[in-house]
C-alpha cells in the first residue's frame, strides 16, 4: 500500500514549525555551524596551500643542489682530464661545465644570493677561457707545464667555488629539514 502524502497537510506542517521560536533558534545554530565549517575549511585549504607551496620550495633546492653536486662532479673530471693530459675530454667537459654555470645563475637566481649569481658567471668565464685553451692544444698548439699549471689551478679555484655553494644549498636541505 502506498502512502498517499497530502501536501496541503506538509505545507501546514512546515508553517506551523517555521514560525516558531525553536525553529528560528535551531536554524541560527545551523547557520552559525555552516559558518564554523565553511571557515575550517578555508583555514584547512590555506594550509595545504603552504604546505604544497614549501614542498616544491624544498623540491626546487635539492634540484639545484643536484645540479651543482653535478657540476662539481664534472669539475672534477675536467681537472682529472687536464692532469692527465686528456685534453680533448677536458675541452669537451669545459663546454659542459659553462654550459652549466651560464644557465644555474639565471634560472635558479631566486634561491641564490646576489654575490653567489656574480661569482658563478664569473666562474663560467674562467672555464670558457680554460675550454679555449684547451681546443687550442686539439689544433696542435702544445701545452706548457706553466700554462697546465695555470689552468689547473683556475680549475681548483673554480671547484671551491662550486664546493662552498654546494655547501650553502645543502645548508638550506638540512635547515629545512630540521623544521
Amino acid at each position: 500500500m502506498q502512502a498517499v502524502i497530502d501536501s496541503h497537510a506538509v505545507t501546514e506542517f512546515l508553517r506551523s514549525i517555521a514560525g516558531s521560536a525553536w525553529f528560528t533558534i535551531a536554524a541560527g545554530i545551523a547557520g552559525l555551524f555552516g559558518l564554523l565549517f565553511s571557515i575550517l575549511a578555508w583555514m584547512q585549504a590555506k594550509s595545504a596551500s603552504a604546505a604544497a607551496e614549501s614542498a616544491r620550495k624544498a623540491i626546487t633546492i635539492r634540484t639545484l643542489a643536484d645540479e651543482f653536486q653535478l657540476a662539481c662532479e664534472r669539475m672534477d673530471q675536467l681537472l682529472d682530464f687536464i692532469e692527465h693530459d686528456r685534453f680533448a675530454e677536458a675541452a669537451l667537459r669545459a663546454r659542459e661545465l659553462a654550459s652549466a654555470l651560464g644557465e644555474i645563475p639565471y634560472r635558479r637566481e631566486p634561491l641564490l644570493a646576489q654575490d653567489n649569481v656574480d661569482e658563478l658567471l664569473n666562474k663560467r668565464t674562467q672555464i670558457e677561457i680554460i675550454g679555449k685553451v684547451l681546443m687550442s692544444t686539439n689544433r696542435g698548439e702544445p701545452l706548457s707545464p706553466e700554462a697546465k699549471k695555470r689552468l689547473f689551478a683556475r680549475g681548483q679555484d673554480t671547484t671551491a667555488a662550486l664546493r662552498k655553494n654546494l655547501g650553502i644549498i645543502k645548508g638550506e636541505i638540512d635547515r629545512g629539514a630540521k623544521q
